[in-house]
């Protein structure tokens, strides 16, 4: 609440007086938006800090002491106008509904505040026609006020989200010197004259709000409004100047509050549609294991019974009259190797099915594969369909979630296994291949079945298409969907040969990525 008074008399005492149609007032004064965002943030708690603020101005401008009823009723009717109005609002300025609401209520406190000025004004014994002049002079005044200010005051969790805002710092110091520059040349260096340069700051202003959202937007209005008051305060403008920069500055600040929510409603709706994401990916990884329950389940059955006879025939070895324990430890070691073996599928398992967001680290595409491969080998060996692997091993680390990319290579294989079951290819073999590009690592899996018919091919990687009977036609979308979140692509080519070669891309991992 200290900290609300101080700026509330800073804002107060820095603005300079004008008597437009013989009626004094303050144009660049937002102390009267102060109170307005707190009460609106804060709710009637924040009256008696707004109450006490008006008051300690006024008395401090001396007003107070000259006119005292006068300056009571002045600092009563701007409280009335932030309890009537600002109490109601709860904006989410990161939301267009939000902003309109702003936009709504401003207008509504600057009429109130307004009218009560013209009362006083007529009430002292000023002519009506200055009055009704000095009413648009207050609404224009406080309008951009509010509108400037109220929403950087409003803000939750601010410093937070700077801590958190991903802009290149030499990007938000360039945007900082051209709103600076920019300002100075409108507000400063030409102050008074015909107004050439302000639309040059709808530049700057867009790019901040495009970049940082509604916060930016905020912060760099807030910033913009601080120039009129210092230019007015050291240079002195004259009135018709006040009123076009005025005009001008509000809708500055209307678009910018727009294009400010308007990107924070993108960014959240990418945030939404990128969890979905991941609850689908994982929801399709769950169905993938448990259709390799079954194949998994005798493929481990095949290492744990060897291990059991292993161990046995140690236990054998071990208890004859005469031990040979050098045969015991070397019987052992093959049921560890199985054992281990049996461990490895689990554990791929599990992580293949675990839920997570994505997290981005440095990847060896001969790692991925061999995981994946893994996996679906117990499918092929069920089939009698071949898998191998050729050329990953020596392969630049890319940029990937391991968990991710293992889920696409098991639906392309697991795609090319069941296509290759379900027709007569003699030989039967899935191929996963890899070479490096420039900038980038491409992976292929190819099989030798009877490929992709041409009506499949036109509409494969949209949702719901699907060549097997009982598919679900999800395993391409979310796949391609997955190597595009990874800046990666996917598409299919038909060999020469016969069959079918999915091709998708990785970005290379940067070297201070790779080297962690």
């Amino acid at each position: 609440m200290g900290l609300f008074l101080l700026l509330y008399l800073a804002a107060d005492l820095s603005a300079v007086g004008h008597a437009p149609d013989g009626v004094s007032h303050f144009p660049w004064n937002a102390a009267a938006a102060l109170s307005f965002a707190m009460v609106a943030r804060g709710g009637l708690g924040w009256l008696p800090a707004a109450a006490g603020g008006a008051v300690l101005a006024r008395a401090l401008r001396g007003d107070l002491w000259g006119n005292p009823l006068a300056a009571l009723l002045d600092a009563a009717l701007e409280v009335a106008a932030c309890a009537i109005v600002a109490n109601r609002l709860r904006p989410d300025l990161g939301r267009l509904r939000g902003v309109f609401s702003l936009f709504g209520a401003t207008l509504s406190a600057a009429v109130l505040m307004a009218a009560g000025k013209a009362a006083l004004a007529v009430a002292g014994g000023a002519y009506p026609w200055s009055a009704l002049g000095l009413a648009g002079h207050v609404v224009l005044a406080q309008a951009v006020a509010i509108l400037a200010v109220a929403p950087l005051v409003m803000a939750d969790n601010l410093r937070r989200w700077l801590r958190k805002d991903t802009t290149p710092i030499v990007e938000t110091v360039l945007q900082m010197g051209a709103l600076a520059v920019i300002a100075w040349e409108v507000f400063g260096r030409f102050a008074n004259e015909e107004v050439h340069f302000f639309y040059l700051l709808f530049l700057p202003v867009a790019w901040i709000a495009t970049r940082h959202g509604h916060n930016g937007s905020a912060l760099a209005l807030a910033a913009i409004y601080l120039a009129p008051v210092a230019s007015d305060r050291l240079v002195g403008h004259n009135d018709p100047a006040i009123v076009e920069l005025q005009i001008r500055l509000g809708v500055l600040a209307v678009t910018s509050l727009l294009f400010g929510a308007m990107a924070s409603e993108r960014r959240s709706s990418e945030a939404r549609m990128q969890a979905r994401q991941t609850e689908i990916a994982h929801f399709q990884r769950l169905n993938v294991g448990w259709e390799m329950a079954s194949a998994l389940a005798h493929e481990l059955n095949q290492p744990l019974t060897a291990a059991m006879n292993y161990t046995q025939a140690a236990q054998r070895l071990i208890t004859r009259p005469e031990p040979d324990l050098d045969r015991a430890a070397a019987v052992m070691a093959k049921s560890v190797d199985q054992i281990e073996r049996v461990g490895q599928t689990i554990h791929g398992l599990r992580d293949f099915m675990r839920k997570g967001a994505l997290r981005l680290t440095a990847n060896t595409v001969g790692d991925m594969a061999d995981d994946a491969l893994r996996l679906v080998q117990a499918e092929a060996n069920a089939a009698g369909i071949l898998l191998q692997s050729a050329g990953l091993q020596g392969l630049t680390p890319v940029t990937a979630d391991k968990t991710q990319m293992v889920q696409v290579l098991v639906n392309l294989i697991r795609n090319a296994v069941q296509a290759l079951a379900a027709g007569t290819t003699e030989n039967p073999i899935v191929l996963v291949s890899g070479r490096m590009a420039e900038t980038e690592v491409e992976v292929v899996v190819t099989d030798n079945g009877p490929g992709l018919p041409p009506h499949v091919l036109a509409r494969l990687f949209e949702p719901f298409v699907t060549t097997k009977e009982a598919g679900m036609g999800l395993g391409l979308s979310i796949s391609k969907s997955i190597l595009e979140a990874h800046d990666g692509r996917l598409w299919v080519e038909s060999p020469p040969h016969g069959g079918a070669a999915f091709h998708f891309t990785l970005p290379l991992a940067a070297k201070d990525m790779a080297d962690a």
